[in-house]
Formats: structure tokens, sequence, C-alpha cells
């Protein structure tokens, strides 16, 4: 083998490797601990995401600045009150209480807003939105990274069903 073959595999492997971080960095939702994760509520008081067990959860972190995040919580906001009636919507910033209860009292969505202690790549996110979907045990069931559409039915179903 040449020199110049040589080289160019070498590239080649190092352009695959390079390729493969970069998607797994944006692209996949991190294994998080959701009992470790400290939050506080818009009154700077901690709470404890391990307390809603027994309860279905949509854990969505996202950025008031970001759309895509605001258009899928816009959108979970829509189809709360008819489809996800018993389901717990908890958004999760890392921006500061101000901004939290701004975007809050701005959109008025029925959701508990929340707000890490540290930021999002501190536990491995770095694309929002990211959302993880925990059954009645406490257990994440489903992660994304990326808009989900909650209105399509196929798309709303599935989901559903893996919190069961």
């Amino acid at each position: 083998m040449s020199k110049k073959t040589t080289y160019i595999i070498l590239a080649i492997a190092i352009l695959a490797i390079t390729g493969m971080y970069f998607y797994n960095k944006y692209n996949v939702a991190p294994s998080i601990d959701v009992s470790k994760l400290t939050v506080v509520d818009e009154n700077d008081q901690k709470f404890d995401i391990a307390s809603l067990k027994g309860k279905k959860v949509i854990l969505s972190f996202y950025a008031s600045w970001c759309p895509p995040c605001r258009e899928e919580l816009k959108t979970l906001a829509k189809i709360r009150d008819q489809k996800l009636a018993g389901y717990e919507i908890l958004a999760v910033t890392d921006e500061n209480l101000e901004k939290l209860t701004e975007f809050k009292n701005k959109t008025q969505y029925p959701f508990t807003f929340l707000t890490l202690t540290k930021v999002f790549s501190d536990i491995g996110i770095n694309s929002i939105p990211t959302t993880y979907l925990l059954n009645a045990k406490g257990e994440i069931v489903y992660n994304n990274v990326g808009f989900i559409d909650w209105e399509d039915e196929s798309t709303f179903q599935h989901l559903i069903s893996l919190m069961e």
C-alpha cells in the first residue's frame, strides 16, 4: 500500500470518528439520572423531580430564545387539557430565574417551570429541545433531541404508549 493510500485511509478514519463524535454530542440525548438533577422553581425553592414518582412525566429541556423549544412547548400547552390530562409537564431551562419567570408569565403555559442550578452542558445536554419521558415508576422510557410534533397522532400515540 502506498503512502498516499495510507494517508487517504487515515484521513477518512479521522473524519468518520470526528463525525460520530459530533453526531453523538448534538443529536443523542445523554443518559441522565433524573433523581440527581438539582432544579429550583420560580420561587428559588428546590424541586425534587423524584417526588413525581407514580405520575407520568414529560421533561422538556428548553430555552426561552430557542424557536423549536417554544414551538414544542406551545404544542404541549395546546393539547394538554384534551390529551395530556393526568400527565406532569416539566419545562426545565438553564436560564436565570428572571428569564424563567418572564417566559412563564408571557406564555401562561400550564406547566411546572424549573431552572437547573448548572448549565445544560454540565449534565451533557448540548442541543435543545431535549425531551425525556418518564413512566410512573420514574424510569426514563424515551428521550429525544430536537422538536417533537405532539400534534401528529401517530407520534403522540407512540410516545404515550411508551409511558404506560
